[in-house]
């Protein structure tokens, strides 16, 4: 018999918390665990994409992406083609001068689908020819009403991975 005031059993010594009990109902339970890993995951990457849409928004630089309803600027414009990336080539006091893509989508998709046509980037007609000269007012008109639905500021020369941009049109900082 031990002469000490209490139980020399290691459950004893750790305290009353016992994890034990814990990793065996995370063990049960494995697959609720995944689902809530993988809820907070893409939960956390829509909270990252939009508050990068609102910080390029807040404060359009060149070479900034704008995806857009063409329809909102053009009524008259094709309405199975009408969902088009505008890059942002000029910003003064008071406008924004864009540059339309040629590649549309008849619904609105996410950057990263628009940028899957990197290999178009090389094409002489990736881009209208003329421009596009919008006023600030009519651009956050667009953006409260919907037609832009998305931004996106390129890392270096790429959005989500898709090169968007030739290397000589990067910006110097």
């Amino acid at each position: 018999m031990s002469t000490l005031p209490f139980n020399n059993n290691p459950a004893y010594l750790r305290g009353n918390f016992q994890l034990e009990p814990v990793t065996a109902v995370i063990k049960q339970h494995v697959e609720l665990v995944c689902f809530f890993l993988i809820v907070l995951f893409f939960v956390g990457n829509a909270f990252i994409e939009n508050s990068e849409k609102e910080k390029v928004l807040a404060n359009p630089q060149k070479n900034d992406f704008f995806y857009i309803d063409y329809r909102a600027i053009d009524p008259l414009s094709d309405t199975r083609f009408r969902y088009v990336p505008l890059k942002l080539l000029n910003v003064d006091n008071d406008t924004l001068t864009f540059k339309v893509g040629n590649i549309a989508h008849t619904t609105p998709v996410s950057p990263s689908q628009h940028a899957k046509f990197d290999k178009a980037l090389l094409l002489r007609n990736y881009y209208r020819v003329d421009n596009l000269v919008l006023s600030k007012a009519k651009v956050s008109n667009l953006v409260a009403s919907g037609a832009i639905y998305d931004a996106r500021r390129p890392r270096n020369i790429y959005i989500n991975g898709w090169m968007v941009l030739h290397l000589s049109e990067l910006v110097p900082e």
